[in-house]
This record gives C-alpha cells, sequence and structure tokens, in this order.
C-alpha cells in the first residue's frame, strides 16, 4: 500500500474485501498511527468493482473498519444485476464489515439517481438514507419523494427492495401525481409499492384520490383495497 499528495492506496490486509482490487486517491494523505487511523483531504476518491466514493474529507478507522466522509460526497454503487444507484449528499459513514452505509442531508438533501437500461432515469430524495449491502435493501426517512418523467411520488418513509426492484412508501399518507396519456391523476393511500424497471405502480388501503380527462371533465374515485 501506498499513499501520498496525487497518489493512491491500493488495498490488501487489514482493509479485507472492501478495498480488494481498489484504488484510494487524495491531495493529502495522513497515517495517525497513535489512532490507527488514515486521513484523506482534497479530492478523495475511491473505486472498486463495486463502488466509486468521492469527497472532500474521508477518515478511515481501522479497529472499527469504518470510513468517515464529508464534504460533496458522492456514491456510485454498482449490482450484479448491471443496475447501479448514484447517491450524492453532505456526509456519509460506511461500514465495512456490516457493509452498510448512512447518508444524511446537510443544506441540501440526499440526492439520488437510478440510471435504467433503457435509459429513463428514477431520481429521488430524502433527509437521510440507511444501506444495507448484504440484505439488498435501502431505507429512507424525511421528506422522501421520487421522480420519473411523468410521476411525482411523496412519503415520509421508504424502503428499496434490490432482489424485487420495488419501492415501498408509507407514512404521512403518501401520495402519487402525474399524467398518463390522455390524463392527470392523484391518488393517495396508506401505502405505495413503485416497481423501478416496469414503472408499475400499487396502491393499498384507505385509496383516493381523482383522476382528470385532460381538457374534458375531472372525476373523483375512491376505494378500499
Amino acid at each position: 500500500r501506498r499513499g501520498a499528495a496525487g497518489g493512491s492506496l491500493k488495498g490488501a490486509g487489514a482493509y479485507e474485501d472492501f478495498l480488494l482490487d481498489s484504488v484510494v486517491k487524495s491531495d493529502t494523505w495522513k497515517m495517525d498511527r497513535a489512532n490507527d487511523r488514515e486521513i484523506f483531504e482534497g479530492n478523495v476518491s475511491f473505486r472498486n468493482p463495486r463502488y466509486t466514493l468521492k469527497a472532500d474529507y474521508a477518515l478511515y478507522t481501522r479497529p472499527a473498519q469504518t470510513w468517515n466522509m464529508k464534504g460533496s460526497v458522492y456514491m456510485l454503487r454498482r449490482f450484479e444485476d448491471k443496475s447501479q444507484i448514484e447517491m450524492n449528499c453532505s456526509k456519509a459513514v460506511y461500514l465495512e464489515t456490516l457493509e452498510e452505509a448512512v447518508l444524511e442531508r446537510g443544506a441540501l438533501p440526499v440526492r439520488m439517481k437510478y440510471p435504467g437500461p433503457d435509459g429513463r432515469v428514477l431520481r429521488g430524495v430524502a433527509d437521510k438514507s440507511f444501506a444495507e449491502n448484504k440484505k439488498g435493501l435501502m431505507s429512507f426517512d424525511g421528506a422522501f419523494a421520487l421522480s420519473t418523467e411523468i410521476l411525482d411520488m411523496y412519503s415520509r418513509k421508504g424502503v428499496y427492495n434490490n432482489a424485487e426492484g420495488t419501492f415501498l412508501m408509507y407514512e404521512s399518507t403518501p401520495l402519487a401525481a402525474g399524467n398518463r396519456q390522455e390524463y392527470d391523476f392523484a391518488i393517495n393511500s396508506e401505502r405505495i409499492m413503485f416497481f423501478k424497471d416496469s414503472r408499475d405502480i400499487k396502491f393499498y388501503n384507505r385509496v383516493t384520490g381523482w383522476v382528470k380527462d385532460i381538457g374534458v371533465s375531472t372525476k373523483t374515485a375512491a376505494a378500499n383495497s
């Protein structure tokens, strides 16, 4: 391993699987042997086959095998099915052994981008996000929202299941609003299930809302399921 201003650090040994075949770069690098940690500052970047991480500052604590990052944090996560997610936030913590990450907002919310194989993009925001990579789950808390080209969805909380390719939105009366073909609509329910790839959407329990034929009339709709 080696690290220096403008240089790189290649992982093995204590870094184990997370830094296997990876490179860490930064403007400056400091080894704090007394506290068994490493400090990276300025244009910090980390890359391996699964992750690309960037930040203004990163602290790696060896005993806990934990990364603390702050300042313009960027994360790109690649999955085995060739899908990926990009995220931006103000600060993040990554736990290597558990393969878990916590991302938090600063002046701006946590921002997410899911590029699809067909070129369509799904975007999202939240106050906080918690990723459990071994389980393939990502949870969102606080002012959670998802947007497609024709649909906007809102709730307080949400969970993304990578195996199913679904977002479950719940709490604070989730809402979906948008337009499809010849009509606009807005629908509330206790839970909303959104399918990332097909763009299908399902509503569960106490479903209420309206559908409007564009330029024609307004129809009210209410249902229970």
